[in-house]
């Protein structure tokens, strides 16, 4: 009989072990569904360059690699724990780096610095479709990566970069506030602008190569259309031309200048007036047959707020010089 309470007692001392364990599994299960439940609610998918990709929401570690990304960010009130700045801080215009703060350099916006990329241990890169193609899959096996228009971006391709990268740092509702602001200002600015903007315009950079210009499908190029300007360069004048770096920018000799005779230019130039580019373009005896030139109707811009920025908050910045240089037009005629 006790013999037989003995046996009783193993059997059911089993049974509890093995239900206590098959609780245990189911418990762990639950956990194990849970935590796959809760990172699946944290991804988020983000459409770009025709493909999408999921990135965990609301990431804190952005790395950016061009100068419109970092304005974006800058816009949003997110800082990039890394950029790639050229090397020159001061390339990232005065306000955007006010916004952005301290951030660790990962090389040329050409070449960017894998290795500093991957130090920065990112959860989110925001690329350029054209600069970055090469390196992509790269990017992809160090953090998420989206690829977005920068380099050969139009200002209406810039607005649509701004919405993704705004939905892909979990800012949709400040993206667009900031965008009713800048549409805002925008309109503000162009009623103020009050040059004629009937004169056929020309947007160039200034480099040893002479002039890039930028037509109306640039980002300047489409922003100054938005501001009401009339762009000098037209498909038939433009169609041979070389192109820069396969983007959007034209490259001008003495004979299609001379022949598209801008009524006003604006000359993008990284040492202003003194730019020794700049100078050595002056030499040229057509330069001075110009329109623009003998009406005095050339002004001297910063190449990085009007060529390499290219953001919003660049954009605003571009239009708030506009005024200034309609302003001091107008003081130049008063005082003649």
């Amino acid at each position: 009989m006790k013999h037989s309470y003995k046996i009783m007692g193993i059997l059911l001392l089993t049974l509890t072990v093995v239900l206590l364990t098959a609780c245990g599994s189911v418990s762990n299960n639950d956990a194990d569904q849970s935590k796959k439940n809760k990172s699946g609610k944290d991804d988020i998918t983000i459409k770009h360059d025709t493909r999408t990709t999921k990135i965990a929401k609301n990431p804190k570690r952005v790395v950016a690699l061009e100068f419109s990304f970092v304005d974006a960010l800058a816009a949003l009130g997110v800082k990039p724990v890394g950029v790639a700045d050229d090397g020159d801080k001061n390339r990232i215009l005065e306000p955007i780096r006010k916004d952005i703060g301290d951030y660790k350099s990962v090389g040329a916006r050409k070449q960017p610095n894998l290795e500093e990329i991957s130090n920065q241990k990112p959860d989110l890169i925001i690329a350029d479709t054209n600069r970055h193609k090469g390196i992509q899959k790269d990017l992809e096996k160090i953090a998420p990566t989206i690829m977005l228009p920068s380099f050969d971006s139009d200002y209406k391709d810039n607005i649509e970069a701004f919405k993704t990268i705004a939905k892909a740092v979990g800012k949709e509702d400040k993206g667009k506030e900031r965008l009713k602001e800048h549409n805002k200002l925008m309109d503000k600015y162009s009623k103020e602008i009050t040059m004629d903007k009937s004169e056929a315009v020309l947007p160039a950079v200034i480099s040893k190569s002479g002039l890039l210009a930028h037509p109306d499908n640039t980002y300047v190029g489409e922003l100054l259309k938005e501001l009401g300007f009339k762009n000098a360069l037209n498909k038939t004048k433009t169609d041979h031309l070389s192109k820069y770096l396969k983007g959007p920018y034209l490259q001008l000799n003495s004979e299609v200048l001379s022949d598209i005779n801008p009524g006003r230019m604006f000359i993008m130039a990284d040492e202003g007036k003194n730019d020794p580019n700049l100078k050595n373009q002056e030499k040229d005896p057509v330069w001075n047959d110009l329109d623009a030139v003998k009406n005095d109707r050339v002004s001297v811009v910063d190449r990085n707020t009007w060529a390499r920025a290219r953001g919003i908050i660049s954009s605003e910045e571009i239009a708030k010089e506009l005024v200034e240089i309609s302003k001091q037009k107008q003081n130049d005629k008063q005082q003649k």
